[in-house]
């Protein structure tokens, strides 16, 4: 998987997350405490969240983001 098919797959992640709690993109954006228009502009892929937005933007979403082994991993 490429960094860009991630990204999109996580952005598109968030957005039905969104849509499921009936939130605006500036809703996410006051949630989250970053400038008007951000989320729109994560979401359309002109921008890419670092990672502690990611976070808080999962917080704000009632998510959270962890790191979980995968089944076929040996130990």
């Amino acid at each position: 998987m490429s960094e860009s098919e991630f990204t999109s797959d996580l952005i598109k992640q968030f957005q039905l997350r969104r849509y499921q709690l009936g939130l605006t993109q500036p809703d996410v954006d006051q949630k989250i405490g970053v400038a008007t228009g951000l989320c729109a502009k994560w979401e359309m892929g002109n921008r890419k969240p670092t990672l502690f937005n990611a976070y808080c933007w999962a917080e704000a979403l009632g998510c959270e983001i962890k790191l979980e082994a995968k089944h076929d991993m040996r130990d």
